[in-house]
């Protein structure tokens, strides 16, 4: 009977692994943010002033891809920029053009998936 019970723990072992796999694979094949400017010099931050510029960024990391990235505002109205290019090793930024104080919500997707979000908050 301890040999049964050792043999399920070790099969749910390697089922648990593997189905972690593929979450880290894909979260590790983006690199996406918002940040306070749009230079590729700007730095991830959740809180921007109201007059500052904002981008969100995205490089995809393991190939070319077509990826979408989705705004919602404090108001709850969503806009999407959708079927952008991106080259593999390029860092692409769309230009979040809110001044309205409060949370934020950025979405991206690559092939319909969601592989990112990114809360921030603008302040003033």
């Amino acid at each position: 009977m301890g040999g049964a019970k050792r043999l399920a723990l070790a099969v749910l072992a390697v089922v648990a692994l593997a189905s972690a796999a593929p979450a880290s694979a894909g979260a590790a094949a983006y690199k996406h943010y918002v940040a306070c400017g749009e230079s590729a010099q700007a730095k991830a931050k959740h809180k921007c002033p109201k007059q500052s510029k904002k981008g969100a960024f995205f490089k995809s990391l393991n190939g070319d891809v077509n990826y979408s990235v989705c705004v919602k505002f404090p108001t709850g109205k969503s806009i999407c920029a959708k079927a952008q290019p991106a080259k593999q090793g390029t860092l692409y930024v769309n230009k979040i053009t809110s001044n309205i104080p409060g949370k934020h919500k950025v979405t991206w997707f690559v092939e319909g998936k969601r592989v990112g979000a990114f809360f921030f908050k603008v302040t003033g």
